[in-house]
């Protein structure tokens, strides 16, 4: 009863012809939800991956001073074994010689120090353009996802309308007289 009184309301329209506009519709509204859904989806997943990449990044720095704290440490070892070798061997550790050593050493620690820094600087530059391409990725699959939307509801509007019974045409009558 409610359905033919929603057939009646809508233009006299059969149900032969309006159960298949409803499904068209219902159709349409669903794919269009899905592909709004998959688009966040695919934003928050290369949001999150954009996040990752940052934290990443500061790891790589913190790993970077923690490389150069050892390659100190390691430097000062060294120079104070050396310092040992050398007293215990009698040799004089104030000469000339053993003072162009340690500063020869000491330039190589600030060489492998600028290095570290020099790589952990590459790395971090590097990691900040990935989480900016990441979030790129997730911005357009956003926007790609409402332009398939709008598709999907642009073809859905398009069957609906060929489901739709076009309107009853006024009959024209012509008159029959002959004209010479």
């Amino acid at each position: 009863m409610c359905f033919a009184a929603i057939a009646t309301a809508v233009g006299g329209m059969s149900a032969s012809t309006l159960v298949p506009v409803i499904a068209s519709s219902a159709s349409t509204m669903v794919q269009m939800k899905g592909q709004a859904k998959r688009a966040q989806a695919q934003k928050k997943a290369d949001d999150r991956q954009a996040r990752q990449i940052e934290i990443d990044r500061e790891m790589g720095k913190v790993q970077a001073m923690q490389n150069q704290n050892a390659r100190v440490a390691e430097y000062i070892s060294a120079e104070k074994s050396n310092l040992a070798v050398f007293s215990a061997s009698g040799v004089d550790v104030d000469s000339a010689s053993q003072k162009a050593f340690a500063e020869a050493n000491l330039i190589t620690v600030g060489e492998d120090l600028s290095a570290i820094a020099l790589q952990a600087d590459y790395q971090s530059r590097t990691r900040t353009v990935e989480a900016g391409l990441a979030r790129e990725r997730g911005s357009n699959a956003l926007s790609a996802g409402y332009a398939n939307m709008m598709g999907t509801a642009a073809t859905g509007i398009y069957n609906m309308a060929r489901i739709w019974p076009a309107s009853t045409p006024t009959p024209i009558s012509y008159p029959t007289g002959k004209v010479y």
